[in-house]
């Protein structure tokens, strides 16, 4: 009788360990999940926040533009050149971002994409001119050259394209406006990308 008590005891306490890992793996699975939905939602709200940041930069280019009375298209509101190369050009890409320098005349820097390349295979070499760095200051830059500046995994710019619409089977262009494609790109376990879409308009047609 003393045996079967102590074989039912020992066959309980392996009960109770199995249900107690079972619990253990069930809570780790659901801590893991958690905080990988965490990391992802932190990363979707900066991305979100770098691709909307860039369409204001343009719109404040044209906006400055409008301020000096000069073509709501221009690169550089301080430029005195209106070729066409000082203007956004459609189907071209750009780097765009805040200037903190102190010698900057304007506050904005922006430049062509002159080889463009996109996608997973592309993050560590070819795209590297528009891979996102930390300054001192946790400011987000271009500059990944500089010693002092610390790499993300964040890379971002911008593409101008013709505005359209489809009218039956005719493609109709809009004049005086062009369609600002802001995409941020990031790989972190997996790759991912957030993308806006906003239309810039010559509203007040100087």
């Amino acid at each position: 009788m003393k045996s079967n008590k102590k074989w039912f005891s020992i066959i309980e306490v392996l009960v109770w360990i199995f249900i107690f890992s079972l619990w253990m793996v069930w809570i780790f699975a659901i801590i893991s999940s958690t905080l990988r939905i965490n990391d992802y939602n932190e990363n979707y709200i900066i991305a979100s926040n770098l691709a909307n940041e860039q369409i204001e930069l343009v719109r404040n280019i044209r906006d400055s533009n409008y301020s000096v009375l000069k073509p709501y298209n221009l690169l550089n509101p301080n430029s005195t050149s209106y070729l066409d190369t000082d203007k956004f050009e459609e189907g071209s890409y750009y780097i765009i971002e805040n200037d903190y320098s102190n010698l900057s005349i304007f506050p904005i820097k922006i430049s062509k994409i002159s080889d463009f390349w996109e996608g997973k295979d592309k993050l560590n070499n070819k795209m590297r001119n528009y891979k996102l760095c930390l300054d001192l200051n946790n400011r987000y830059t271009y500059d990944c050259i500089s010693s002092w500046n610390k790499e993300t995994f964040f890379y971002k710019y911008i593409s101008i394209n013709p505005v359209q619409f489809n009218s039956w089977w005719i493609v109709e262009t809009i004049d005086n406006s062009f369609l600002i494609n802001s995409k941020v790109i990031w790989y972190k376990k997996w790759y991912h990308e957030f993308e806006v879409k906003s239309i810039l308009t010559d509203w007040k047609r100087l």
